[in-house]
C-alpha cells in the first residue's frame, strides 16, 4: 500500500473541525446556562416564581442541607402561590465554574441570600451549590440535579 500523506492531513483536518464545532456548542451552552441562572435570580428577586420555573427540568431532584428533596412538582406548586409583597428574600449569584460536555453540564456557584426582617437586622447567608444541567429536547438547558452545601460562616468584620 502506498503512503499518502494527504489522507493523514485530511483526517486530521476533519477531526479538528469536529472538535472546533463541539467547542462552539459548549461555549453556546455555557452562555445559555449563565443567562438562565441570571434570569432565575432576576425572577426570584422580583417574586416571579412562575418565571423562575424556567431553569428546572421535569426530572428535577434537588438536595438542600435540610428539609425534603426538591422536585419539579414542588417548585411548580410553590410558583402557584402569590408572591409576598414586598419580596423579603433576594439573591446574588457568583458562578465559579461551568463545565460543558455534550448534552451535560456541571455548574459550581456561590449564592448569597439576604432576608429582610422586621424584628431585627437583615439576615445575610452564603452557601455553595453544585448543579447538573441537561440539554432538553427543545435544545434549552435546564437543571436536572442540584445539591446545596451548608451555610458558610459569616465573614469576620
Amino acid at each position: 500500500m502506498k503512503y499518502r500523506p494527504w489522507w493523514v492531513l485530511g483526517l486530521a483536518a476533519i477531526c479538528t473541525l469536529g472538535h472546533g464545532g463541539q467547542r462552539a456548542d459548549d461555549t453556546a451552552a455555557e452562555t445559555a446556562i449563565r443567562a438562565a441562572l441570571a434570569g432565575w435570580v432576576d425572577a426570584a428577586n422580583r417574586g416571579d416564581y412562575k418565571a423562575a420555573l424556567a431553569v428546572w427540568a421535569p426530572d428535577l431532584i434537588g438536595w438542600a442541607p435540610q428539609g425534603p428533596d426538591d422536585n419539579y412538582e414542588r417548585e411548580a406548586d410553590a410558583a402557584k402561590l402569590p408572591a409576598p409583597k414586598p419580596v423579603r428574600t433576594t439573591y446574588a449569584l457568583t458562578i465559579n465554574e461551568v463545565i460543558v460536555d455534550g448534552s451535560l453540564a456541571v455548574v459550581r456557584d456561590t449564592w448569597t441570600q439576604a432576608t429582610t426582617r422586621e424584628d431585627g437586622p437583615d439576615q445575610v447567608s452564603t452557601f455553595r451549590s453544585f448543579e447538573v444541567w441537561r440539554r432538553q429536547p427543545d435544545a434549552s438547558w435546564k437543571i436536572s440535579r442540584w445539591i446545596d452545601g451548608p451555610m458558610l460562616p459569616a465573614p469576620k468584620q
